[in-house]
């Protein structure tokens, strides 16, 4: 596919995202997806490797059901290949805690066939693991 195929895909990516679309995500990954958010030594329930659609459907069930979003903004889209790369920046509460995080994330897409072949996601664990747990991180 086409870098600006794979733009493409990622954009819609996003906004499936952003609407909460479980299913719809799903259907924007190859059936053996591999899903790395980054690892938080159990802190992070859903900080742990995933595979396959359903993987990433728990993944996502987990995520959303954690956190509640107030902006979400992807300034930067870069593809070369069959690679896209993206920075985000987030604002959310966590449901439990009730704290508020300002987060900068990085994450790269690997595509195949105008799916998501592979996601790896960079961000500020420590920021993340402390709100959930309710303390100043």
């Amino acid at each position: 596919m086409s870098e600006q195929t794979n733009l493409d895909a990622i954009r819609a990516h996003i906004a499936t995202f952003g609407r909460g679309d479980i299913a719809g995500i799903q259907q924007q990954c190859t059936e053996d997806v591999i899903w790395s958010p980054p690892m938080s030594n159990g802190r992070i329930a859903y900080n742990r490797p995933w595979q396959g659609r359903d993987g990433v459907g728990e993944y996502c069930r987990l995520l959303m059901g954690t956190f509640e979003w107030q902006a979400f903004d992807v300034p930067l889209l870069l593809a070369q290949d069959d690679h896209v790369v993206i920075l985000g920046k987030e604002t959310f509460t966590v449901k439990a805690t009730g704290k508020k995080i300002d987060n900068t994330f990085l994450a790269l897409f690997r595509m195949r066939d105008g799916l998501i072949a592979e996601f790896t996601l960079c961000e500020n664990t420590e920021l993340v693991a402390a709100a959930i747990a309710g303390v100043a991180a």
